[in-house]
């Protein structure tokens, strides 16, 4: 890869003058990192090499890239002048070269993946397999957490992208889709059958045992309000970190609780637990594709959130 520069006043060469794409981007990394150590451990080279390469450059155009002292280095105006016609270009051969990277060795290629619990039981588990099948050369790591800290990941680009469940607190240049609607119902222990019958107002269950989320979870927060509008106020009398364990502790006898229907069928079916029927709707929730627009994504991850899309259109 070749880069030919302009003359101008400040960079002393010609036309025909160029140098080599590792050149320009080992004075790059030095210029962003404004430390020669740091540049040569990002890019796997030797200090002795990185500096030689510098002064190779400098030489080949007779001037002076960057002022030295032992907190580092700083650009000159010459350095920055080559630094901004030089920055955007880099950043483009930079997402090609992932691009071919990725295409070429999908074998070695790990996909991370958030999932809210709910996410993973209601929506991703069926989802995988056909995930697998049709990307059968690339690894997919999944991570869980609330959809604050997944959404959190997604931002910082510590994950590919995540699946998580409404509501949520958007979250930087994340983009949300929804692509599956939850069934949330209120859950109890089995020994409630003879009680509770037929259609009941969630103000006749005010007394009972209830099993929420903590009050950390966005989940716990819609649960709140849905009572608050009904004029209640709960205190439950256990709280969950995860929706997993709720369905295990309704059938131990420990109170009510709010599941996504499907998260509760195995129970249901084994009359291990029982559905209430309320009056007042609860509100609905979605899972949501989660996915940060603005980064240096491989082209194999586009593909991945264009099927996922097309099968939930």
């Amino acid at each position: 890869m070749l880069f030919y520069l302009k003359y101008s006043p400040s960079i002393k060469f010609c036309y025909n003058s160029f140098m080599n794409y590792e050149h320009m981007k080992v004075f790059y990394v030095v210029a962003k990192n404004e430390n020669i150590s740091k540049a040569a451990a990002e890019l796997d080279l030797t200090q002795p090499a990185v500096s030689r390469i510098i002064s190779n450059i400098e030489e080949l155009f007779d001037i002076k890239l960057f002022t030295r002292s032992k907190y580092g280095v700083k650009l000159t105006r010459e350095g920055l002048n080559l630094y901004e016609m030089i920055k955007n270009p880099l950043n483009e051969l930079e997402k090609i070269e992932i691009n071919l990277r990725s295409a070429a060795s999908l074998q070695d290629l790990t996909i991370h993946i958030g999932a809210t619990t709910n996410s993973l039981y209601c929506y991703l588990f069926k989802e995988l397999d056909e995930l697998k099948k049709h990307f059968k050369d690339v690894t997919f790591r999944i991570y869980t957490g609330s959809s604050a800290k997944l959404l959190e990941m997604v931002n910082n680009n510590s994950i590919d992208f995540a699946f998580v469940t409404t509501p949520y607190k958007e979250k930087g240049d994340v983009e949300m889709i929804n692509v599956h609607q939850l069934n949330d119902i209120l859950i109890a222990p089995y020994s409630y059958k003879e009680k509770i019958k037929g259609r009941v107002s969630i103000k006749e269950l005010a007394s009972y045992p209830f099993v929420l989320l903590n009050d950390s979870m966005q989940f716990r927060e819609l649960i709140e309000e849905y009572f608050l509008s009904n004029g209640i106020k709960i205190n439950p009398a256990y709280e969950a970190d995860s929706s997993s364990i709720l369905v295990p502790l309704v059938e131990n006898e420990c109170g009510f609780s709010f599941i996504p229907e499907q998260m509760a069928e195995k129970s249901l079916k084994e009359n291990k637990i029982i559905k209430v029927d309320l009056i007042e709707k609860f509100p609905k929730r979605e899972v949501s594709f989660a996915f940060k627009k603005t980064s240096n994504h491989a082209s194999v991850i586009y593909e991945i959130r264009d099927f996922i899309l097309r099968k939930n259109k």
